[in-house]
């Protein structure tokens, strides 16, 4: 399909970017493009003007701060799955990271247009929540913090307000047991359900746990109930089959012609069970 009529402006501050966002109702961000071309070319989404970010500075950094990494929103998949830093720092992005569909796409794609979208079948999001990250966005109103818990809303839906655009990602790089598993019917296909997990140990038992599910669920979203069961308990083989059974009973599953919904909760609570034993290893 061609793309809809549109106006195109490339802005070469953020300040311009918000105020042109702020100026019409139906104004669009565009980054990497590799979520939004594909909509606006089904028609899915019909802006009237395309705000694109490539002129303005110092959105792609990448770098450590403290306690956390920051990455600019127009940062690409290829540079963070290929990052020497992040590898050391963050290895759960570099491995989620390498599942996203081929070169041509995370050549162009970016990290902040990934979790704009907030398409529940995406890896960044996942790992976002995983990891306890947070956003920084801004609009011509000022600039506010996003906690990765508050951020995804529904499916396709996030609490970045349409004249809000990201001006950071902080994820935390304090060590803690991960891993990320991931399972499609093709390599470079959207998952059919996908798991993200850290956890920390305090006297060789959990203190922690975030179990992020994705792919097979229509949001983004935590499983409490596993999480609680590994708290305060050692990662062995038969807690991890406790959890990964009581958190895939908690979700409510999609259902669609590549997968039914019970087919997709016997994935999920086979990757929970995996990616608890794999985290647990490398605490």
């Amino acid at each position: 399909m061609k793309l809809p009529a549109i106006s195109y402006t490339s802005p070469t501050s953020m300040e311009e970017a918000c105020a042109m966002l702020s100026a019409d109702d139906d104004s669009k961000v565009i980054a990497g493009g590799q979520s939004l071309l594909p909509v606006m070319a089904m028609r899915l989404a019909q802006p009237t003007v395309v705000v694109d970010l490539a002129k303005i500075p110092g959105l792609a950094a990448l770098e450590e701060v403290g306690d956390y990494v920051r990455f600019g929103p127009m940062v690409t998949h290829a540079t963070i799955v290929s990052s020497p830093l992040v590898a050391n720092l963050l290895p759960m992005m570099s491995s989620a990271g390498k599942h996203i569909a081929h070169p041509q796409i995370r050549n162009r794609g970016t990290l902040g247009g990934s979790l704009a979208h907030g398409d529940a079948a995406g890896e960044w999001p996942l790992v976002l929540l995983a990891l306890d990250g947070m956003v920084e966005v801004q609009s011509v109103r000022g600039k506010r913090t996003i906690d990765a818990d508050a951020l995804f809303v529904g499916p396709y839906m996030t609490s970045i307000s349409s004249d809000e655009i990201i001006t950071d990602i902080w994820m935390p790089s304090r060590p803690r047991g991960w891993a990320y598993g991931e399972f499609s019917r093709r390599s470079g296909d959207y998952g059919l359900a996908n798991v993200a997990i850290t956890l920390a140990t305090e006297d060789s038992g959990v203190a922690d746990a975030r179990i992020a599910v994705g792919g097979a669920v229509g949001k983004i979203q935590r499983v409490p109930g596993a999480e609680d069961l590994l708290r305060g308990s050692k990662v062995a083989a038969d807690l991890a089959e406790r959890a990964s059974i009581a958190g895939a009973e908690s979700l409510t599953y999609i259902s669609d012609m590549h997968g039914s919904a019970e087919y997709r909760r016997g994935l999920v609570q086979e990757l929970i069970r995996r990616t608890i034993l794999e985290a647990g290893a490398r605490t």
